[in-house]
């Protein structure tokens, strides 16, 4: 008996073929059938139906202006701008260099305050040497001319620091401006500075500003982890469209949500080319689709619908608005944007300066600590305080079968390089301040004044005046206000040099225990 075998014909192209690329991408030859379908099915009716090929814009461009004439916002990073203090450009060189001119100057010879005090390293060759720093700030009272100085230094630039407020706040009198609004950056703590520290204001006098038509070419938007756009084509291992968690709590991820999986792919973009500090805007936009129908943002309904205004951005809701800025009322000219030339990686150096603050609730006091100054730790800096014997000095006896002895002390916990500050109780009408006291060493037979604050963040604006803080300029956990150089490059690749304070947050306030008329027991 004969016996039936079963045969399988399978038709595939290519068996031997170990690459699936070509299976998967499931190429389309002809095209022109899919939009035919497409038009059939009536798919071209709707609003995201073809794509932008091309888009006209007209860009206006205002430039910015600083206060101070010696600083261009179109060369200088704003940093340097803002961040300028006075006497920065005093580096040790500069010192040196324009001290020695006046080392047999009369009113100089001799006079020890006009000269370099134990230098940080490596400038310790210079101690007691003319400080042509020391010496320009004090010309007016030694009668030099500044003519005796030569023509290399530039007048002093208009300092933002608050010192009340220990932040950086311009007023009119230093803020930018451009040819229809006045730019001014509003509690800066230093560091990176970009659109979000300004505030603007609309001048009394403004200038029109021509737009400058422009062409760019839109493409689709992509991320990674992005779903593809094409038809057919199965999706990178990569993407993992359930690493977007839905969190309704979370308004970007539930934008990002709505992007991905309702307009994976109808979000396009185009460049602006624009240069750095400049407010830009654009005045006008009209996009053209793959179909040859243009979309502008000036185009009104033929029935004046008030529901179709053409292409225009939303009026409640943007990314990039500046404080200040209103709404424009034609176009798309609500949308300004600030671009500043920013300091890109800088070079900075150790903190020559370090100073903390903070709220001791047991002394009820404000501390002003001083842990750098000039470039020195303090604990390495020598205090020279008057000769004058404590009230209990020496150390216990520690014997226990002795009776004990007592001594009144006035005062414990006294040292130098803190710094008080108690509120002013005598301002009557205007805001409350904590002013900057000096403590005395109560320890000793003789009270002694503890040195005053030689960092520059404790110096007054006034000097004939203590340095004041605003209550609420420290927070509860305490601030650190540091100084360090910082050099960057501009526009040019000119070098720019500037001291920059930054300020930043503490685990915890400093606090120290003071202890007044104490019984403690005695010293032999």
């Amino acid at each position: 008996m004969a016996s039936t075998i079963p045969t399988y014909i399978r038709l595939e192209p290519r068996p031997y073929e170990r690459n699936l690329e070509a299976g998967f991408a499931a190429a389309v030859h002809d095209p022109v059938w899919f939009l035919a379908r497409q038009w059939q099915m009536g798919e071209h009716q709707g609003e995201n139906a073809s794509s932008p090929t091309w888009i006209n814009y007209g860009l206006s461009s205002r430039p910015i202006r600083a206060a101070d004439p010696q600083f261009d916002p179109l060369v200088i990073p704003a940093e340097a701008i803002v961040e300028s203090e006075i006497d920065d450009w005093w580096t040790i060189g500069r010192r040196v260099r324009i001290g020695r001119r006046f080392t047999n100057h009369p009113s100089v010879v001799g006079n020890q305050a006009l000269m370099f005090f134990n230098p940080p390293p490596p400038y310790e060759h210079f101690h007691r040497q003319p400080d042509g720093l020391m010496i320009w700030r004090q010309r007016v009272q030694l009668g030099i001319a500044d003519a005796k100085f030569g023509a290399e230094i530039p007048p002093d630039s208009l300092p933002a620091w608050d010192s009340t407020h220990l932040l950086y706040q311009q007023s009119e009198q230093n803020a930018f401006t451009t040819n229809q609004q006045r730019l001014t950056v509003q509690r800066h703590r230093g560091g990176r500075l970009d659109w979000h520290s300004v505030d603007a204001t609309t001048l009394a006098e403004q200038v029109a500003t021509e737009s400058d038509a422009r062409e760019a070419i839109p493409t689709a938007l992509s991320y990674p982890g992005a779903p593809n756009t094409r038809w057919w084509q199965i999706e990178n291992a990569e993407v993992d469209l359930g690493g977007y968690a839905p969190d309704s709590a979370h308004t970007p991820t539930a934008l990002l949500t709505e992007l991905i999986f309702s307009h994976s792919d109808d979000w396009f973009l185009f460049p602006v080319l624009a240069q750095a500090g400049r407010v830009v805007a654009i005045e006008s936009m009209e996009v053209r689709d793959a179909f040859g129908r243009t979309y502008g943002s000036t185009e009104r309904n033929a029935e004046d619908n008030p529901l179709w205004q053409g292409l225009q951005p939303p009026q409640d809701w943007t990314l990039f608005k500046v404080d200040g800025t209103t709404p424009g009322d034609d176009g798309l000219s609500s949308g300004d944007l600030l671009l500043w030339h920013v300091a890109e990686l800088p070079l900075e150096s150790r903190p020559f300066e370090r100073v903390q603050f903070g709220l001791d609730e047991e002394s009820n006091l404000l501390w002003a600590v001083e842990r750098t100054v000039d470039g020195r730790e303090v604990e390495s800096r020598r205090v020279d305080l008057p000769d004058s014997p404590k009230f209990n000095n020496g150390k216990p006896s520690g014997d226990a079968q002795k009776a004990r002895e007592y001594a009144y002390v006035p005062g414990q916990g006294i040292v130098p390089y803190w710094h008080p500050y108690t509120i002013n109780e005598e301002a009557e009408g205007g805001p409350r301040r904590l002013v900057q006291r000096r403590l005395a060493d109560l320890s000793r037979q003789k009270p002694t004044l503890m040195p005053a604050p030689e960092a520059e963040v404790l110096q007054p604006e006034i000097p004939t005046q203590p340095h004041t803080i605003a209550p609420l300029a420290v927070p509860s956990n305490g601030v650190e206000l540091e100084r360090r150089w910082m050099l960057a490059r501009d526009m040019n690749g000119q070098p720019v040099l500037w001291i920059q304070r930054q300020r930043r947050s503490l685990l915890s306030p400093p606090a120290r225990r003071l202890r007044f008329d104490v019984m403690e027991e005695a010293n032999q």
